[in-house]
């Protein structure tokens, strides 16, 4: 279990440099974000979106630092969720975009960790293989489908949608006045 949580804590420190990646290189990644998909997307937006990840990750391996068994699961959902955040975003984008995505070297080391986990968590029985299969599953599903149509998708989508929405009124508006 210490190996574990060792590894679990390191996600959480890799995903700490990861931020700083995203915030430093080739001019960040809300600079990035914005250009490529979401023009209403900000500091602000992606600050607390982080903080409430790092709450949530930290939250986690505090669980299973102190019940362990099948709490690993927790942990699991994050690392998967990030390694597909890996591939479908930073990985992905930049290859198709041409372009260096903010955070791409720096997640990599998502995927170390995930290796490490299945080399030495499950090949030597710290994780079960059901566990290791939920938390896989869950995580892809849920955090990384997130990361990967959030904001590339999902929510450039809403926002556009919210802000048609809300255009007409002010036109009914503007040609009222004008009569």
């Amino acid at each position: 279990m210490p190996y574990l949580s060792f590894l679990f804590w390191s996600f959480f420190a890799s995903y700490v440099i990861h931020l700083l990646d995203e915030t430093l290189l080739n001019g960040g990644f809300v600079r990035w974000i914005t250009a490529n998909f979401w023009p209403t997307y900000n500091v602000r937006m992606f600050f607390w979106f982080n903080a409430a990840f790092i709450g949530t990750i930290a939250i986690s391996n505090v669980l299973f630092d102190t019940l362990g068994g099948h709490w690993v699961i927790l942990p699991l959902i994050f690392v998967a969720g990030f390694v597909t955040h890996v591939l479908t975003v930073h990985l992905y984008w930049t290859i198709r975009l041409n372009t260096y995505s903010p955070g791409l070297v720096t997640s990599l080391l998502y995927v170390v960790i995930f290796y490490l986990l299945i080399r030495y968590g499950l090949g030597a029985h710290l994780i079960t293989s059901t566990d290791f299969v939920i938390g896989i599953a869950v995580g892809v599903a849920t955090v990384g489908l997130f990361l990967t149509v959030g904001p590339t998708v999902l929510f450039p989508k809403l926002m556009r949608h919210r802000k048609v929405s809300s255009h007409p009124v002010a036109e009914t508006t503007m040609q009222g006045d004008d009569r």
